[in-house]
C-alpha cells in the first residue's frame, strides 16, 4: 500500500506540470507586471519595481497555504470529479483574460464552476466536449465541490491579511472635477498548488475511518491541481493598510459562512451546494461593490497638499526608502527649507548635496524628523513619487 501511496503522490505532482493554468498564471503574472511597469512609466517617468515583480511573488505564499490546504484536504479524503477540474480551470482562464486579478476569487472561479455544473447536470444538459459527463456527477460530489469552495475563501481572506500589501502600486487618476489625484492600486496573485483526489484510480483507503466524508466511492488517485487566486482593488481615500485589511476580514468572513453553509449539504444535499455557490458568488460582488461605493463617496487622500509634499509612493532601494518614509506622510521642510513642490524640494536638496534633513508629518499627524547622508550613486531626486499642483493644474512628478 505504501509503494502505491507513493506511486499516486508522484503521478499527482507530475500532473501539475501538464495542467494548462500552471503556465496561465505565469503568462498573467508577467502580463500584469507588463502593464503595472508600463502605466508607471506613462504616470511618473520611473518604474517603482521591476517587470518580474508579481512573478516573484506568485509562488512562495501560494505554495504555503496549498500545502496547508492540501494536509487537510488528504486527511478528509476530499474527493472531486475530473469534469469539476476542468470546468474550474476553464473558468479560471477566462475571468482571468477578463478581469486579470479582479476576478479570480475562488467565490467566482470554483462558485460559478459549482453552479454551470449542477446546472448541467440536473438538467442533462449536452455540453461539447463534456458529452454526458456531467449526468453521471453524484450529488455528493457537489458537496465536496462546496467544501472546496468555502475553504479556499477562507484562504484568499488570510492571504489577503497576510500578503495583501506586498504589491502595492502607484497610479494617476482623474477626480470627477476632472483634476488630476494619487491613487494605490493593490494587486496580487497567488499560485495554491492543492492535493486532491479522483473518484479513480489505485489507492485504497489505509485506514477504516478514512475518507472522513464518503464521497460514494471506494478507489482515488491523486491530482495536485494549481488553484489561482488574485485580489486587486484600488484605493483613494485612505491609506491602504486599512482598507486590505477591511477586506481581508470580510473576505474571511464570508468564507466561514460558506463553509458552515456547505457543512449543511451532509444533511440537506440536494440544493445546498448549489444555494452555498449563489452565497459566495453574491457575497463575494457585495464586498467588492461596497468598496467601490465607499472609494466614489469619501474624499481623496492623496491630493496636492497647500503647505508641504504629500509621498504617494517611494522607489525601492531609493535614500527616501532607506529613510524610512512611507505613503501618506507629508515632508514639511527639506534642510530647514519649508517645502511645497518639486522645484522647491530640489533647491532645498541642493543647498546641502551630502546630507539630507526632512521635517514629515506622518500618518497620525506627528511630526518626525528622518535624515541621512547622502552618496555618489544615490538617487539624485531622493526617490519620491508625489502629486504636485502647478499652474492650477495637478500633475504628478517623481522627486
Amino acid at each position: 500500500m505504501a509503494e502505491t501511496w507513493l506511486l499516486e503522490i508522484a503521478k499527482g505532482i507530475g500532473r501539475l506540470f501538464l495542467h494548462p493554468i500552471l503556465y496561465f498564471s505565469v503568462l498573467l503574472a508577467l502580463t500584469a507586471g507588463y502593464l503595472r511597469v508600463k502605466r508607471e512609466r506613462r504616470d511618473f517617468h520611473v518604474r517603482v519595481n521591476s517587470l518580474f515583480h508579481e512573478l516573484r511573488y506568485l509562488f512562495p505564499a501560494g505554495i504555503i497555504a496549498g500545502l496547508i490546504v492540501s494536509l487537510l484536504f488528504v486527511s478528509i479524503g476530499m474527493t472531486i470529479p475530473f469534469p469539476i477540474i476542468a470546468v474550474i480551470a476553464i473558468a479560471t482562464f477566462l475571468l482571468g483574460l477578463v478581469g486579470n486579478a479582479r476576478f479570480l476569487s475562488p467565490a467566482l472561479t470554483i462558485g460559478l464552476t459549482v453552479l454551470f455544473v449542477f446546472i448541467a447536470s440536473y438538467f442533462s444538459l449536452d455540453i461539447p466536449y463534456f458529452e454526458n459527463t456531467f449526468k453521471s456527477i453524484d450529488s455528493s460530489f457537489f458537496m465536496g465541490a462546496a467544501i472546496l469552495l468555502g475553504i479556499l475563501i477562507m484562504t484568499e481572506g488570510i492571504l489577503m491579511l497576510k500578503n495583501g500589501l506586498k504589491d502595492v502600486s502607484p497610479k494617476l487618476r482623474q477626480s470627477r472635477r476632472g483634476l488630476t489625484i494619487g491613487a494605490l492600486q493593490t494587486k496580487r496573485l497567488w499560485l495554491l498548488p492543492v492535493f486532491l483526489f479522483l473518484p479513480v484510480g489505485q489507492i485504497s483507503p489505509p485506514f477504516e475511518w478514512w475518507p472522513v466524508i464518503h464521497w460514494g466511492t471506494d478507489t482515488y488517485s491523486l491530482i495536485l491541481v494549481p488553484i489561482l487566486m488574485g485580489f486587486q482593488q484600488q484605493i483613494q481615500t485612505t491609506l491602504p493598510g486599512n482598507v486590505v485589511k477591511r477586506l481581508g476580514k470580510q473576505v474571511l468572513s464570508l468564507g466561514i459562512i460558506v463553509t458552515a453553509a456547505a457543512s449543511i449539504s451532509f444533511l440537506l444535499p440536494d440544493y445546498i451546494p448549489v444555494i452555498t455557490a449563489i452565497i459566495a458568488i453574491v457575497g463575494r460582488l457585495l464586498i467588492a461593490y461596497l468598496h467601490r461605493v465607499r472609494e466614489g463617496s469619501a474624499l481623496y487622500y492623496f491630493t496636492p497638499r497647500n503647505s508641504g509634499i504629500m509621498v504617494l509612493d517611494v522607489l525601492p532601494g531609493s535614500p527616501a526608502d532607506k529613510m524610512g518614509l512611507i505613503k501618506g506622510e507629508i515632508i514639511q521642510t527639506c534642510n530647514n527649507m519649508k517645502v511645497r513642490n518639486k522645484q522647491e524640494l530640489y533647491e532645498a536638496l541642493l543647498k546641502n548635496r551630502a546630507y539630507c534633513k526632512l521635517e514629515v508629518f506622518d500618518k497620525n499627524g506627528e511630526i518626525r524628523l528622518v535624515q541621512r547622508a547622502l552618496y555618489e550613486g544615490d538617487h539624485h531626486e531622493l526617490g519620491i513619487l508625489f502629486i504636485e499642483k502647478r499652474d492650477m493644474q495637478k500633475s504628478a512628478k517623481a522627486v
